[in-house]
């Protein structure tokens, strides 16, 4: 086996384009380096490493710059492109990319070991490693040892889609659905927690999919989790709306530390859209969905969403169906995506594909219609207490998320105190009160007074 060893020292920095489970990768692939000795670093870098992302024509772009960026950073560097990116073109393509390493999916977790051998051997340049990850369902051994924050982590615990949308190309770049055992997800979240971590994001390609093909499913995760001592917080990155069953919601109601927000993506509002995107769902058992969250969960569970717009044959009829369900639901932050053709998806060649002025149109519209759904939440918490779990403190003023997923800053009553004091000092990682005064663009502004509990780190609101 080739020796680990030849990395100490090694100086690797690490970018991470897209979405939270990259985020999480990136996060485990720099653990691993770190492990074996290298040094992750954001200035001057021996390895410099991309984890990329494929799933619109703008993200391709973004790829493409960063890794003209880090060879201009340091021209002497290794330079490895990994992930999605590396999926979606073949090794001519990528080797107009001018990188020197190209790893694909369900391979990151041998990176530490190509680049070591590659930093000491001879090997003709570039390099080119991925599988068919269609017919491949090999859980990717990548891991944290300890919480990257102050306050929250990331935490992969799925991988892989078989649903096939229409217009998403991810399922041929990530490969079919696979997941990590309870108790290997388990073992993390109490190293993170140990470390000091009091919230975890559970991610995944298809987070509902979780347990796929196994004896074991998302609640039973939640329920694992949930009796972790010293985790405070716990939350989904993302959940599609035909996951959200009977038994998952009663998990969920039933649990402390989960989080009241959900993040349920609706995509369109309209049947006929639905049906050509192939989502498996109408609006109305959309709507049906959201109602029995709301009848568990309570009233002020926060949805939020994402939406297309400009899906082909989408007119301006289905488009208002769209933002009157959002309206009529009382969603929170809307994330508005326009149509990104990909090729080799259905909707890639399906007729009625609008112009881009109509496109860019309808997201400004919809990016409206998103900012006054999340004023509207937002002003709902007006003259009510909220936790935060802190994250920035300047010794006046705190910063962090409500646990309904709101942003929330505070000032500090400044009356004197060894408690305020110690707090004042910089303190980030802990939990106070505040007490909701203004609502502005969705974020909650209000004034906090902090008795720090030193032994349990929780603060107290004290009126």
């Amino acid at each position: 086996m080739f020796s680990l060893t030849l990395l100490k020292g090694i100086r690797v920095k690490i970018k991470t384009l897209g979405c939270r489970t990259n985020i999480y990768e990136a996060e485990a692939i720099a653990d691993s380096f770190r492990r074996e000795g290298a040094v992750i670093s954001e200035d001057l870098f021996d390895v410099g490493i991309l984890v990329s992302c494929a799933v619109t024509k703008t993200a391709e772009k973004k790829c493409r710059q960063f890794l003209r960026q880090l060879k201009r950073e340091s021209p002497d560097a290794l330079i490895v492109l990994c992930g999605c990116y590396v999926q979606a073109l073949t090794e001519e393509e990528l080797a107009s990319l001018g990188a020197d390493l190209y790893v694909g999916n369900r391979l990151k977790s041998d990176l530490p070991g190509i680049v070591a051998k590659m930093l000491n051997d001879p090997i003709e340049r570039p390099l080119f490693l991925k599988k068919d990850v269609l017919s491949n369902d090999k859980w990717d051994a990548l891991e944290l040892s300890r919480v990257t924050f102050h306050t929250r982590s990331f935490v992969k615990v799925q991988d892989g889609c078989n649903r096939f949308c229409s217009y998403c190309i991810v399922p041929f770049l990530r490969g079919r659905p696979t997941s990590r055992s309870v108790k290997e997800v388990a073992e993390e979240v109490k190293r993170l927690v140990d470390h000091g971590c009091k919230e975890v994001v559970l991610t995944g390609i298809h987070l509902g999919l979780y347990g796929y093909g196994c004896d074991f499913d998302l609640g039973d995760l939640i329920n694992a989790l949930s009796r972790i001592e010293g985790l405070r917080r716990l939350r989904f990155g993302s959940i599609e709306p035909h996951a959200l069953s009977d038994r998952l919601i009663d998990v969920l109601a039933e649990s402390d530390i989960f989080c009241r927000h959900l993040h349920v993506p609706l995509q369109s509002g309209d049947d006929r859209i639905l049906s050509l995107m192939q989502r498996g769902y109408r609006a109305e058992d959309f709507i049906n969905i959201i109602r029995k969250i709301r009848r568990k969960l309570g009233d002020d569970v926060h949805i939020s969403t994402d939406i297309i717009v400009g899906f082909p044959g989408e007119d301006e009829d289905a488009f208002q169906n769209t933002l009157n369900l959002v309206d009529a639901l009382g969603i929170g932050r809307v994330h508005v995506f326009p149509f990104s053709p990909r090729s080799g998806t259905k909707a890639y060649d399906m007729p009625g594909r609008l112009e881009g002025q109509t496109i860019k149109s309808r997201v400004v519209r919809a990016t409206e219609r998103g900012r006054l759904s999340l004023q509207r939440y937002a002003q709902r918490w007006l003259n009510r207490k909220v936790d935060i779990l802190v994250e920035h403190n300047d010794g006046e003023k705190v910063k962090g998320l409500s646990r309904h997923f709101l942003e929330v800053e505070s000032s500090l009553d400044q009356t004197p105190s060894p408690s305020v004091e110690a707090f004042q000092n910089g303190g980030v990682g802990f939990e106070c009160e505040v007490c909701v005064l203004e609502a502005k663009h969705g974020i909650l502004y209000g004034v906090s007074s902090v008795e720090k509990d030193l032994s349990s780190e929780r603060g107290v609101y004290r009126e």
